[in-house]
This record gives C-alpha cells, structure tokens and sequence, in this order.
C-alpha cells in the first residue's frame, strides 16, 4: 500500500517490510531515467540545486535510503549491497523500468557501482559525483590531519556504522567492472580538509573509478569541493546532458 504525502510530489511505497519515500520528477517519456544516490546521511533534497534543471529534459528518480528524511528505519543492515536490492525493489515497485543512468554521490557511489556490476543489463551509464572510493579507508586517514582524522571516524552515526560502511567498501572492491557501459567520473579539486598527500591519493583514487569503464570521461572541476552538484550545479547538470549523449552514441 502506497501513502500519499500531502503537499509531496513523491509517496512512500512498501518493499517488503519497510516503506521508502521517492519523488519521480520530469516529463520526458524518451531515453533511460536518471536515478540518484545520495552520499552518507544526505536525503534526497541534495539534489534540489539541480533538479528543477534536469526535471526539464529527463526523467529524475530521488529517494531516501532507509532511515534517512522520509523513508522508515528496519534492521536490516545499512550496507551498499542491501541498498541496491532496497532500490531495485522500490524502482520495480514504483514502476519506473529499465534502463537507468545512476548517479552517485559519495557513499551513493559506491551503491550505484555495485547495482551496476549487479545487474549491468539495467543500467545504461554511470555518473560518479566525487565517489567513495574501496580503498579509501585503508589509505586517507593516515595522510588526513589528526583532527580531520578524528571528524571522518565519528561522522559515521546517521544512516549505518562505521564497520557497515567498511562492507559497503569491500562489497565495492569485489564488484566487476563496468565494462563499456557510459561512465563519467566527476571530481572536486577544491577540497581544504585534505592534506596536499591526502589529496594526492584521493585523485589516484578518482582516476582508478574513470578506468572501471572503457567508455568514460573524468573531469576535475578544480572550484568545487566534494559536493559538486551543490557548488557547481551546472557543471553537473551539464555532465547529465553529456552522458545521456554518451548514451545515444553508444547504441550507433
């Protein structure tokens, strides 16, 4: 059973035991629709800088992820593998088909590299917003400031525990890759808690997500800090365009 938010453009909807809010935006019946994830603890009004924009010339899918703004909490774990059965089930039930270009910011990197490994035959092109990377943990905190260090270990307490997010990233090292499905790996040059060797390591980083690909582009957007889409949304609603092209030129 579905529930009506008043004064909402999205509903919840029942996945089998839990109720999730989404928003379906846009009018435009042609081409795949643009699904969003969220980075860690972000709801879907993350999305708002750019979203009247993209509404315009595709159809937008934005969601909260379990206990995150509108969406109920369980106790099923707070991982990327269950985020991706989460949004795959909420997708069907909503009735929004295949194929989709997903969009990830962050965490919801990492969620959107895994249901494209998962199910690759649904998805046509990958958008990478500044992404969490497998290895990040292994490596940043120890280039990261002490007090940098401690802020990243204690800001995992909104949606899922540090120790889910570790899972979330060697569920992430494990995924396949991307084969030649459209991929464009967008990164933040503008980034001040970062150590100059921190910051070294994060762009090895971005550079190894472009090369999961053989059909990618990445563009460093040197005046933007890690939340792209909100410093700089038109540059991001321009990659949209750009790989929506990706798209078009891959089916030639």
């Amino acid at each position: 059973m579905s529930k009506i938010i008043e004064n909402e453009p999205g509903q919840k909807l029942d996945i089998g035991g839990i109720e999730l809010y989404y928003e379906l935006l846009g009018k435009n019946n042609e081409g795949p629709t643009l699904v969003f994830d969220s980075g860690y603890g972000f709801t879907l009004e993350t999305w708002n800088s750019i979203k009247d924009d993209i509404s315009k010339f595709s159809k937008m899918f934005i969601y909260d992820r379990a206990g995150i703004g509108k969406s109920e909490w369980d106790n099923r774990p707070r991982h990327s593998q269950q985020s991706v059965e989460n949004l795959r089930a909420l997708l069907k039930k909503a009735s929004v088909n295949p194929p989709y270009v997903l969009v990830g910011h962050s965490f919801g990197g990492l969620n959107v590299r895994l249901f494209a490994s998962t199910y690759p035959e649904e998805v046509a092109g990958v958008v990478l917003l500044d992404s969490c990377h497998e290895d990040q943990n292994k490596i940043l905190p120890s280039l990261f400031t002490k007090e940098v260090q401690e802020d990243y270990y204690n800001q995992f307490t909104l949606e899922g525990s540090l120790n889910e997010v570790e899972e979330s990233l060697e569920q992430a090292r494990t995924s396949k890759s991307l084969g030649n499905i459209p991929l464009i790996v967008v990164t933040g040059g503008l980034q001040p808690f970062h150590t100059t060797e921190s910051m070294i390591a994060w762009m090895k980083f971005q550079g190894e997500l472009a090369n999961l690909s053989t059909n990618k582009k990445h563009i460093i957007v040197e005046d933007a800090g890690h939340a792209i889409h909100i410093d700089r949304p038109q540059i991001v609603i321009n990659v949209i365009k750009d790989i929506l092209d990706m798209i078009k030129n891959n089916k030639r």
